[in-house]
This record gives C-alpha cells, structure tokens and sequence, in this order.
C-alpha cells in the first residue's frame, strides 16, 4: 500500500463508501465546468475585441456584408433597397452589439456560481466600457455611451436568459447549483 495514496485509518473510523465521495466528485465536475465556462468566456472577450479593433472599413463592410446575405433570404419579400438604407445599418451594429454582450453574458454566468449577481452586471459593464474606451483609437470608430447601455442589456438578457431556463428546468440541467444531498449513504 502506498502512504501517499491512502491516508491511514484511526481506530474507529467508518471506511464503508459514503456519499461524501459522490459529493466531492460532483464538485470537482462543477468546478471543472465552471473553468471550461471561464475559458470559453476568455476567447470570447478575444473574439469581441478582435472586432471592435477592426477600423471603420471593415467593420462596415461585414455589416454590408451581413446586410445583402438577408436580403438575399427575403427573395425579393422585402425590397433591397430597405437593406441598403443606413438605418439597417445603424440596426445591424446595434443588433451585433447585443447578440456579442448575450453570448457573453451566458458564458459569464455559466462559468461562475450560475446565480444572477452583481458582480456579474459590474463585469459586463467593464466589459462594454473597456471596449468601447478601446474603439476610440481605432481608425474610424468611436466609443458611445448608447453602445455601452446595449451591451449591458444583452449581458444582462443572457445572465437573465440561462437563469430563466435553469428555473424552468430545474433538477433536469446539469448545471443545477443546488448542493448534493448529504443524505445520500451508498454501501
């Protein structure tokens, strides 16, 4: 028997398997998937300010780009020229703002204790501040307040969101952070 291994028994001491066991091997899944949730919530602060570094050219051509793809799926529905007219432009950034600070607010409270906090809104809005306070030296773009406020609110509907399900769904999600029943005696 190997003494790093194994700890040694006192006199006395209950070695039948306990739930004790299955509890801490639940919580070393949870913290493993909390981590794996803080990674992904890395890249995808890396993936943001990979696009907000873009100057104004290019980031107004993927959002021209984006543009003529749906009026392409309108098949003639909706006139072109209502895609080309610079208030779907205005829409798409905004709507692009949104959906990036809604993915990152579902990473965000994936990776943490899975409760909605204010700690998570303080780091959604560092977040937006940061990177519109960035986009002031990047040719061509400018940092707006309005900007900020938008990405606060797709934080805040993804937190809101995955909350709402994990309360729909309970028991059934794996990511219930409710503490494993100490009651729980295998033999």
């Amino acid at each position: 028997m190997c003494a790093g291994i194994y700890a040694p028994v006192e006199p006395g001491q209950n070695t039948a398997y306990t739930g004790q066991m299955i509890k801490d091997a639940i919580n070393r899944l949870k913290n493993w998937r909390g981590r794996w949730f803080g990674f992904l919530t890395l890249v995808w602060l890396g993936v943001m300010f990979w696009f907000s570094s873009q100057p104004a050219s290019e980031s107004s051509q993927l959002s021209g780009s984006v543009l003529l793809w749906l009026a392409d799926q309108t098949d003639g529905f909706i006139p072109r020229s209502v895609f080309l007219a610079p208030l779907a432009q205005t829409i798409i950034r905004k709507t692009a703002h949104f959906a990036n600070y809604l993915i990152l607010g579902i990473l965000s409270y994936l990776s943490d204790d899975r409760r909605l906090s204010l700690r998570l809104l303080v780091f959604g809005l560092l977040a937006a501040a940061f990177d519109e306070s960035h986009q002031v030296f990047v040719p061509g773009r400018s940092g707006e307040l309005r900007d900020v406020l938008i990405d606060l609110a797709g934080f805040a509907a993804g937190m809101s969101l995955i909350h709402g399900v994990q309360r729909l769904f309970g028991d059934q999600l794996p990511m219930d952070p409710k503490p494993v029943d100490d009651s729980i005696r295998v033999v």
